[in-house]
């Protein structure tokens, strides 16, 4: 029965994919998914309440829950690799998620994701920052770099920064949050 959900799950991401490659977010019906995917409108809703809500599953689907266990291996640098990889592997798709604006934005789904990823990891392996601030919090540090990624990506997938590849910019990812900004100023 589990086997059916999640293929079913997928049928239903795969139209919503494959639908965006084509039309415009806003265009997109939950009837053009359902042809799409082949299941009737109910089924759907058995599994989803929107498209906003399938959009957020793929990415959480495709990418996330790979992330994460990665994340769980304490392999950060190569989780935050697979992230770049991933998305810029389905760039088409993803400059494309981009768009989808508003209270439902991508941008805001991708960055609650980060979030949550980076502060269960901190919930089980936190240090501490080595200051006294009581700003930093686990809190305030995972949205720290979950914003920073976000931006990076948004930018470097929607073509803003010219053409890079994965590995250039996780380096740049990296450097950035492991660096000052004293560290940039003469």
């Amino acid at each position: 029965m589990e086997h059916k959900r999640k293929m079913t799950k997928a049928l239903i991401g795969y139209g919503l994919k494959s639908l965006m490659l084509r039309y415009p977010f806003e265009k997109i019906t939950i009837k053009m998914i359902t042809n799409e995917a082949g299941v009737i409108r109910p089924t759907f809703y058995n599994y989803f309440c929107d498209k906003y809500e399938v959009l957020e599953w793929i990415f959480s689907e495709e990418i996330i829950d790979k992330v994460r266990s990665m994340f769980e291996q304490h392999m950060y640098q190569e989780g935050i690799k697979l992230l770049f990889v991933s998305m810029k592997t389905d760039s088409q798709f993803y400059k494309k998620a981009f768009d989808v604006t508003g209270q439902n934005a991508f941008e805001s789904v991708i960055k609650d994701q980060l979030y949550n990823l980076i502060h269960d990891e901190f919930k089980k392996n936190f240090a501490g920052p080595q200051t006294d601030s009581p700003l930093l919090t686990k809190e305030t540090i995972a949205m720290y770099y979950s914003s920073a990624a976000v931006d990076l990506l948004k930018t470097w997938i929607t073509g803003d920064l010219g053409d890079y590849d994965a590995d250039q910019m996780v380096e740049t990812y990296i450097y950035l949050i492991e660096h000052r900004l004293s560290d940039y100023i003469e």
